[in-house]
C-alpha cells in the first residue's frame, strides 16, 4: 500500500510521510474523529506474499503492546485495510538523535540525561524478556521538551521465542553491534543492547564512533578484534569516571560490562551528580568573589567521592573490579617552587626563587602566599654563580653542589660478541622459517580462496534474485561473507610478512565462515 499526502485510511488522512525502511513506510496522519496527529506504520509487500514480514510486523506490534513506557513510542493500536496490516502509533514531535550528532558531541549533562532515559526504556523493555537488538541514534528520537522516545522494535525479540531471526541489519546498524550479535550468537540478552547503548554514548561525548572503516566488514572486524580508544585521549576534559564508565560498557566480553540497564543508568547518574557538585560550588563562588579573587578561587576544585561507581555496579564483582581499581582525586593546586629544606652546610638561600625552578601552571592558595614565613633579605644581592659555592670557602676554592659531588660510577665497556658468535648469527635468522613450511602454507590459502570465490558467486546469484523481489540478502548470510573476507586478508598479509603462525589462526577462522556459508548454499 503506497498512500499519498490527502488520501484516507479508515478514519485517518495521510497528512505526510514520515519515513521509510525494510519493512515498510510511515505516516503522519490525522484521525478525523479525535483530530489527533499519529503515526501509521504500513508494511509494504502483500501480506500473502510476504509471510516472513507479516511474521515479523505482527511480533512487533505485540512487542509494543506490552511495553508501556514514557521512553517508548507508544502503540495505539493495529487494524487491517483490506489485506494489509497498519500499526497506529504515538506520534513524536522532535529529531533523531542521529541527525541531532551531526552537529557535533553533546554537552556532558543532556548526552547523560538522553543516555539515562533509554536506559530506563531498556531496563523496562529487559524485565519483560525483550531484546531491542537495534539500538542505535537513529532509533531515538528526541521531543522538544528534551523527552527520549525509543522506537523501532521490528527486530526485537523475546528471549523465550528462538524461531524468529533478525534480517536486513543495515550499514548503520554495523557501527553500533555487539560482538556476540555479529558472531551469530543462538541467543543474546540485553547485555547486548547495553553495548549499543554504550558505542551511541562514546560517540555523544566525542563527536566520534569508537569503530569506523571503509567498509561493515572491516567494522565488523573491529567489533571482535579492537580495543576502542579511551574517550579521554579524544577529549581530555571529559571525566575520567565518565571515561571508564564507557569503557566498561563497551567490553567485548558481555560478562565484563554492566549486567543490568539499572546499573549502567546508575554510574551515569552518579558521574552527572558529581559533575554537577563541582561545578555548582565554583559557579556560585565567582558570582560571589570580587572580580580580583574570582580567578584564583575558580582554580580550586572542591573534593569528589571516590564512590562515584560502587552503587551503579551493584552485585557485579568481575565488571566492578575493572572500574574501582581507579581512584579519582579531585585537582589540588601543587605548592609550586617551594625550595626543599637546607641542612646547615647550605645556609645560603636567594631572596625569591629563579623562574626555571617553579612548576609549571602551579600556583600557591593565597591564603598560604599570606601566611608564609618571611625569609630575610641580604643586604647585597647574591650573585647566580654564589648559589654554586660554599659561603665558607667561596673567597678560594669554588665547590660543586652537595648533589654533584657523589661520583658517577663509570659504566663497563659492553663485552663485544665473539667473531664466531657474529658468523652464526644471519644464518640461524635465515632458518627461522622454513621455505617449504611457506609454500605449503600459501597453496592452503589458495585453496581457500577458491572455496570463497565459490561462495561469493554463489551468494551474488542469490541476491539478484532477492533484489529482484524488493528483497535484500539475510543477515546469515550477509555477516559471515563479511567475516570471511576479513580473515582471508588479514591471513593473506601474514603470509607477505612470513609469519604462519598469524596466517594459520586466520585461515582457520576463515575457513569456519566458509564452512557456515557453504552449508547454507549447499555447495
Amino acid at each position: 500500500m503506497d498512500l499519498e499526502i490527502g488520501s484516507a485510511i479508515g478514519d485517518y488522512q495521510v497528512v505526510g510521510i514520515l519515513g521509510a525502511g525494510g519493512m515498510g513506510k510511515v505516516y503522519k496522519v490525522r484521525n478525523v474523529i479525535s483530530d489527533r496527529v499519529e503515526a501509521v506504520k504500513v508494511l509494504l509487500p502483500d501480506l500473502l506474499a510476504m509471510p516472513e514480514l507479516a511474521d515479523r510486523f505482527l511480533r512487533e506490534i505485540k512487542v509494543l503492546a506490552m511495553l508501556q513506557h514514557p521512553n517508548i513510542a507508544q502503540l495505539h493500536t493495529a487494524v487491517r485495510a483490506g489485506n494489509q496490516l497498519l500499526m497506529v502509533m504515538e506520534f513524536v514531535d522532535g529529531e533523531t538523535l542521529e541527525h541531532k550528532l551531526r552537529q557535533g558531541p553533546l554537552p556532558l549533562a543532556q548526552a547523560l540525561d538522553y543516555m539515562g532515559q533509554v536506559l530506563s526504556a531498556l531496563d523496562f523493555a529487559h524485565a519483560h524478556g525483550v531484546v531491542h537488538r537495534d539500538i542505535k541514534p537513529a532509533n531515538m528520537m528526541l521531543t522538544q521538551q528534551g523527552v527520549v522516545k525509543l522506537m523501532d522494535f521490528g527486530i526485537a525479540k523475546a528471549t523465550a521465542d528462538n524461531k524468529l531471526t533478525m534480517t536486513g541489519t543495515t550499514m548503520g546498524s554495523v557501527y553500533y553491534m555487539s560482538p556476540e550479535q555479529i558472531q551469530g550468537a543462538a541467543t543474546l540478552d540485553g547485555r547486548a543492547d547495553l553495548y549499543s547503548v554504550g558505542v551511541t554514548l562514546y560517540e555523544s561525548v566525542t563527536g566520534k564512533r569508537p569503530f569506523d572503516g571503509e567498509s561493515q566488514y572491516s567494522i565488523m572486524a573491529a567489533h571482535l578484534e579492537k580495543v576502542p580508544l579511551p574517550p579521554i585521549t579524544l577529549d581530555p576534559r571529559l571525566p575520567q569516571a565518565l571515561n571508564d564508565v564507557i569503557l566498561m560498557s563497551v567490553a567485548k566480553d558481555p560478562k565484563a560490562r554492566f549486567q543490568t540497564a539499572a546499573a549502567f543508568r546508575n554510574a551515569l547518574m552518579s558521574v552527572a551528580g558529581q559533575i554537577q557538585a563541582s561545578t555548582a560550588p565554583v559557579a556560585a563562588a565567582v558570582a560571589a568573589a570580587p572580580p580580583a579573587a574570582a580567578a584564583p578561587q575558580a582554580m580550586a576544585a572542591p573534593p569528589r567521592s571516590k564512590r562515584w561507581l560502587w552503587m551503579g555496579i551493584g552485585g557485579v564483582a568481575a565488571a566492578a573490579a575493572i572500574v574501582c581499581a581507579i581512584e579519582f582525586v579531585p585537582w589540588k593546586p601543587t605548592h609550586a617552587a617551594a625550595p626543599a629544606p637546607h641542612t646547615a652546610s647550605a645556609p645560603v638561600q636567594p631572596s625569591s626563587p629563579p623562574p626555571a625552578e617553579a612548576t609549571p601552571g602551579a600556583l600557591p592558595p593565597a591564603s598560604e602566599t599570606a601566611t608564609a614565613p618571611a625569609v630575610p633579605t641580604p643586604t647585597a644581592p647574591v650573585p647566580q654563580t654564589a648559589i654554586s659555592k660554599t659561603p665558607a670557602h667561596s673567597s678560594t676554592t669554588p665547590q660543586q653542589p652537595p648533589v654533584q659531588q657523589v661520583p658517577t660510577p663509570t659504566p663497563p665497556a659492553p663485552t663485544p660478541l665473539p667473531p664466531q658468535v657474529v658468523a652464526q648469527t644471519p644464518p640461524a635468522i635465515a632458518q627461522a622459517v622454513p621455505s617449504r613450511d611457506v609454500l605449503n602454507a600459501r597453496e592452503h590459502f589458495a585453496k581457500l580462496q577458491v572455496r570463497a570465490n565459490s561462495v561469493h558467486d554463489s551468494l551474488a546469484n542469490l541476491k539478484r534474485t532477492m533484489q529482484a523481489q524488493g528483497l535484500g540478502l539475510n543477515a546469515k548470510f550477509t555477516q559471515p561473507e563479511g567475516l570471511m573476507d576479513t580473515y582471508l586478508r588479514s591471513a593473506e598479509n601474514a603470509l607477505n610478512q612470513s609469519d604462519l603462525a598469524a596466517a594459520k589462526e586466520y585461515g582457520d577462522k576463515a575457513e569456519r565462515q566458509i564452512e557456515v556459508l557453504e552449508k547454507l548454499l549447499n555447495l
